[in-house]
């Protein structure tokens, strides 16, 4: 299994944590700058950035240039918030073991273990704030300002 986001969710978790290092309620980002700072490609990111306002993460502000904040304090935002919005729901609707859908009533050999793993990585990252992103994020950043 393969656990990895695709560029759209790639692109949305950066562009989130963007907006969440410089959180500012009265304050806006312009695209351009999201997209320098995160090394985001410039035609694509105010799609991300839509993605975001769409699902109610970000807000958006009119105006020559587009400029985007967190609707909420990045601490009651959710890397699971931010990654459904780009990736669609984290949960597995095909059966591992038969294919085709996954029903409850005709549940295969590893349908327990595999909704209890499925639990566990959603609960995870529902715990998970961007806020907490953000700090960890300085932090290794002043930690390998401190190795050099």
């Amino acid at each position: 299994m393969k656990l990895a986001l695709t560029r759209r969710g790639d692109y949305a978790l950066r562009a989130a944590l963007y907006l969440a290092e410089r959180w500012d309620p009265a304050g806006f980002a312009k695209i351009r700058d999201v997209a320098a700072a995160m090394n985001l490609p410039a035609s694509y990111t105010p799609h991300v950035l839509l993605l975001l306002a769409g699902s109610g993460i970000a807000t958006a502000k009119a105006g020559r240039e587009g400029v985007y904040r967190l609707a909420r304090p990045p601490d009651e935002v959710s890397v699971l918030e931010v990654v459904e919005a780009a990736e669609g729901e984290l949960r597995s609707t095909t059966c591992i073991l038969r294919g085709g859908p996954c029903h409850w009533e005709t549940a295969c050999a590893a349908h327990a273990a595999w909704s209890e793993a499925s639990e566990a990585f959603r609960s995870s990252l529902a715990r998970t704030t961007l806020a907490d992103m953000a700090r960890e994020d300085r932090r290794m950043i002043e930690q390998g300002a401190k190795e050099r």
